[in-house]
């Protein structure tokens, strides 16, 4: 059996089991929640038919779905990887592992599959969650440009951040309890995300590790994020995403190298 058929084997099986949990669902629509309330009361305190704030009918729906892509980069990475982080978990409980580990196949396209197949899965409310949102808009603009806009910013400003979030939560919880890890992985989020740099707390959010995205927000759509003011380059965008999913792929490897060495001294 070689490597690619086992990956897409653990793929199809982590998919199929992660898209019917309950839990998936209710925690995305929980953080969710938080994303359009931010939404919602940015639309009332600038209505559209202000015209202090947008000048035309076709800049309020770009300024709409950017706003939209980066409350949901806020909160829905942070909700898919608290759902994924008993992955791996959950088959050390119940020993499923020690069961994988004499089937043919190796134990990094099993771990592979896994994030790849729990991520998508993630994905699948997570983009429902945004196309309501981007729904809004055309309803109430009748601009199909903003449906293509809608794709480009979900793929620049919040994919990075998930695929970066799940990375670290299939990985980590191989060192740490679940519960724990969850707690800390809360409390980071904020941190390196979300914290004002007027705060004085030292923390990345200017920098390229805040993975909600503000260095492709601005490079790619000339879009401030809140209160950081980056001038950043088309590359730097660019390093910004590759950084991001780079670093979720790196702590799947590193999770990889842990258990091989746990399984060889057991």
């Amino acid at each position: 059996m070689n490597a690619l058929s086992v990956t897409g084997g653990a793929l199809r099986y982590e998919f199929l089991m992660q898209i019917r949990r309950r839990s998936l669902w209710v925690v995305l629509v929980i953080v969710s929640v938080l994303g359009f309330s931010l939404w919602v009361s940015l639309l009332s305190a600038h209505p559209v038919s202000s015209p202090h704030v947008i000048s035309t009918p076709q800049e309020t729906a770009h300024d709409l779905v950017l706003y939209l892509a980066q409350f949901a980069a806020w909160f829905l990475p942070l909700g898919a990887g608290l759902v994924v982080a008993d992955r791996l978990a959950r088959d050390k409980k119940l020993h499923v592992d020690e069961i994988l580990d004499t089937f043919p196949g190796g134990l990094f396209a099993r771990l592979l599959g896994k994030y790849l197949g729990s991520t998508l899965a993630t994905l699948v409310p997570v983009l429902l969650i945004y196309l309501l949102g981007v729904g809004y808009v055309l309803a109430k603009f009748h601009d199909p440009q903003s449906l293509l806009l809608a794709l480009e910013a979900f793929a620049a400003i919040l994919l990075p951040g998930i695929v970066f979030a799940a990375g670290f939560s299939i990985a980590l919880p191989v060192l740490l309890k679940v519960p724990l890890y969850q707690i800390l992985f809360i409390g980071y989020w904020f941190w390196a995300n979300l914290m004002s740099p007027r705060f004085p707390i030292p923390s990345p959010v200017a920098t390229m590790l805040n993975a909600t995205g503000p260095w492709a927000q601005e490079a790619f759509f000339h879009f401030q994020w809140v209160f950081l003011i980056l001038h950043p380059t088309i590359w730097q965008g660019v390093e910004s995403i590759a950084l991001l999913v780079g670093l979720g792929g790196l702590s799947v490897f590193a999770a990889w190298l842990y258990l091989r060495w746990e399984q060889a001294h057991r």
